[in-house]
């Protein structure tokens, strides 16, 4: 697997289809399984929450059934912790997911205005 982060709007799309030669798309949770390149992992996360799933479960099934993909994933839990319980429990379980997804994997790059740092 090979994750990459970072802010809103700051290239990571782009600099995934220049670093690998896949372009990231949007995914249903089904979908991510199997995906080579899974774009907005953070709103993926949102719609397994908002539909009462277990992250944590699903964390588990990805890395299982899609080791070698490609995930991208804004960087959500900075900045003002939200008064909104869900969007709280958002963002530490998506906090969670994405370190799990990093200690699996071969390389981690967090991508500010378009370039790239090797983090991992």
């Amino acid at each position: 697997m090979k994750l990459y982060i970072g802010g809103c709007h700051q290239g990571k799309t782009a600099y995934v289809l220049a670093q690998t030669g896949l372009r990231p798309v949007p995914c249903s949770p089904e979908e991510a399984l199997s995906a080579p390149a899974i774009n907005s992992f953070h709103l993926l996360c949102r719609s397994i929450l908002e539909q009462g799933g277990d992250l944590n479960a699903y964390v588990d099934a990805l890395l299982t059934r899609n080791p070698e993909a490609v995930v991208v994933s804004d960087e959500i839990g900075l900045g003002v912790v939200p008064l909104d319980p869900f969007e709280r429990r958002w963002r530490e379980e998506t906090g969670r997911a994405l370190c799990r997804l990093a200690a699996a994997s071969e390389r981690v790059e967090r991508i500010v205005c378009g370039i790239g740092v090797r983090l991992k």
